[in-house]
């Protein structure tokens, strides 16, 4: 018996890299999965040559004794996502997690960003996400409120690109990951009240994502326990153990994870502040800036700008 037996879970974005993973994880520990992916490129544009992944992962499941079933939906629709929900009720009966990890990432300088950019990154990362978790604790709060009180979890993908964010040439993604962070914070104070808990993480992995990101070959496909820190199945671990009951317990967290290494994040927090009892002239304000504002930055080095 798998910690998470009887359970049924839904990822998006599990034919390749950390979803795949994820959903092969799952799937080990005993869940029933769902597992969504529209074959497409790392950038969102189709593989019309490639086989389904979904299909591939499903049957990866089967082989080794599992049940799931695929889901070929674009998540940027929002009956696509309802879809995933529906699927998992008319499939296994229930619906117990929620792993959002389908993306796209495309090299976009603000200067140069097409609406095309914008609205496949803005379509497949904020909104596919927001439409699953949205749709998931519409049936969660109805089930809680007629007395099933079962435990329930998401775990939405966020990225480093957002928090801390600030990765050049990528500021639409970094933008859509950082959103999801504060999407989960806010889902999980939410969602309390009906007894479901979200987190978010920030995975490091050799995905195809992150080789298109990097510049970087094609990623290499890893043994689950090889333990290169970026193999997938590190991430996958932790996405297991948050989605158990064992982590009931935490709700509201952003966690990096490199490896075998986790480190929680915390939200946005003050820094150094400075105040004066009459209204600021541009000489003090700046004579501050430089030297209790600027003085307390991480290595004492700001943006360079041209002047």
């Amino acid at each position: 018996m798998g910690m998470l037996q009887g359970k049924v879970a839904a990822v998006t974005g599990a034919g390749h890299g950390i979803g795949r993973c994820e959903a092969l994880s799952l799937a080990a520990h005993g869940a029933a999965v769902v597992v969504n992916d529209v074959a497409c490129q790392a950038d969102g544009d189709p593989s019309p040559d490639e086989p389904g992944p979904a299909d591939a992962v499903v049957a990866e499941i089967i082989r080794d004794g599992g049940r799931a079933v695929a889901n070929y939906a674009d998540v940027s629709g929002w009956k696509a996502s309802l879809g995933i929900v529906e699927q998992a009720l008319s499939e296994f009966g229930r619906l117990d997690i929620v792993v959002t990890n389908a993306g796209v990432v495309r090299r976009s300088p603000i200067v140069d960003v097409t609406e095309g950019d914008l609205d496949a990154q803005m379509g497949v990362l904020f909104k596919g996400t927001f439409g699953l978790i949205h749709h998931a604790a519409g049936l969660w709060k109805s089930e809680h409120d007629a007395g099933n009180r079962a435990h329930r979890t998401i775990v939405a993908t966020s990225s480093s690109a957002g928090v801390p964010g600030g990765v050049q040439e990528f500021s639409v993604y970094g933008a859509m990951k950082a959103g999801i962070a504060a999407l989960a914070l806010g889902a999980a104070l939410e969602f309390r009240s009906f007894g479901v808990t979200v987190n978010a993480i920030l995975p490091h992995a050799a995905t195809r994502m992150d080789s298109l990101a990097k510049g970087l070959p094609d990623y290499e496909r890893f043994d689950p326990g090889d333990p290169h820190p970026g193999n997938p199945q590190h991430v996958a671990n932790v996405v297991s153990y948050l989605a158990s009951r064992q982590a009931s317990w935490l709700s509201g967290q952003v966690f990096e994870i490199t490896g075998t290494n986790v480190r929680r994040w915390l939200p946005w927090s003050p820094g150094a502040e400075v105040s004066i009892p009459a209204q600021w002239t541009t000489e003090a304000l700046g004579t501050a800036m430089a030297t209790v504002i600027y003085g307390t930055l991480p290595g004492g080095r700001a943006i360079p700008t041209h002047r």
